[in-house]
C-alpha cells in the first residue's frame, strides 16, 4: 500500500486514484450485459474492477472515492437523464455495500476458501440492498418520474425475485471472480510500483 508520508507519494495516490476513477467510468459505458431475459435495463458493467483494485491497494478510503469520482464523470460526461438519476443511486449503494463487506471480510492472507465465504456474504449484501431500494425507492420513483410502472407492467413480486434477486445474484458472483482474476495478474506490476 502507498503510504502518504511525503508529497511524492501523496501525489502517487491521487494519480492511481485518479486513473482508477477514469477506467471504472469507461467501464460503466461498456461492456454492459444484460443477464435476465425480458430484464434488458439490468445491465451488468465490469466498473467494480478499478475499485476492488483501489481497495486491495490502497485501502477502503481510495476504494470510496473512486466510486465517488467515477459515478460524478457517469453524471457530468453519460447523462440519460431520467434513467440516470434514478439507477445511479441504486448502483452506487449497490457497488458500496459490495466493497464495503469485502473490505472488512479479505485481507491479504486470507485462503480460497475464505475468500470464497467473504464472496458468498458479500453477494448476498448486495442482493438483499438492490431489492430493498428497488422495492422502497426506485420502483416508486420511476413510475412517478418515468412513467414506467413496474408494478403494472410486470409486477412487484415479479421483478423483485424474478429479476433484481437472480442479476444480483450472477452480477456478485461475477464481479468477485473477474476482480480476483484483474487483481492477481496485475500483483506483479503493483509489486514494481510500491517497490
Amino acid at each position: 500500500m502507498l503510504l502518504t508520508t511525503t508529497p511524492v507519494q501523496r501525489v502517487q495516490r491521487l494519480t492511481l486514484i485518479a486513473i482508477l476513477s477514469a477506467i471504472s467510468f469507461g467501464l460503466m459505458l461498456f461492456p454492459q450485459l444484460p443477464l435476465i431475459p425480458g430484464a434488458d435495463f439490468l445491465k451488468l458493467d465490469f466498473s467494480i474492477v478499478p475499485i476492488i483494485i483501489a481497495l486491495s491497494w490502497l485501502g477502503m478510503t481510495a476504494a470510496i472515492w473512486v466510486v465517488f469520482l467515477r459515478t460524478i464523470l457517469k453524471i457530468i460526461l453519460a447523462n440519460e437523464g431520467v434513467n440516470t438519476y434514478l439507477g445511479l443511486p441504486v448502483n452506487v449503494a449497490v457497488v458500496l455495500t459490495f466493497i464495503l463487506v469485502l473490505g472488512l471480510m479479505i485481507s491479504q492472507k486470507m485462503q480460497w476458501h475464505q475468500k470464497l465465504i467473504a464472496m458468498v456474504i458479500s453477494v448476498i449484501a448486495i442482493t438483499v440492498v438492490a431489492m430493498i431500494i428497488n422495492w422502497l425507492v426506485a420502483i416508486p420513483l420511476y413510475a412517478t418520474f418515468a412513467n414506467f410502472d413496474i408494478n403494472r407492467l410486470i409486477g412487484i413480486k415479479t421483478y423483485l425475485f424474478g429479476m433484481v434477486l437472480p442479476f444480483n445474484l450472477i452480477q456478485g458472483i461475477i464481479w468477485f471472480v473477474t476482480g480476483e482474476i484483474v487483481k492477481a495478474s496485475l500483483t506483479p506490476l503493483w509489486q514494481k510500483i510500491v517497490s
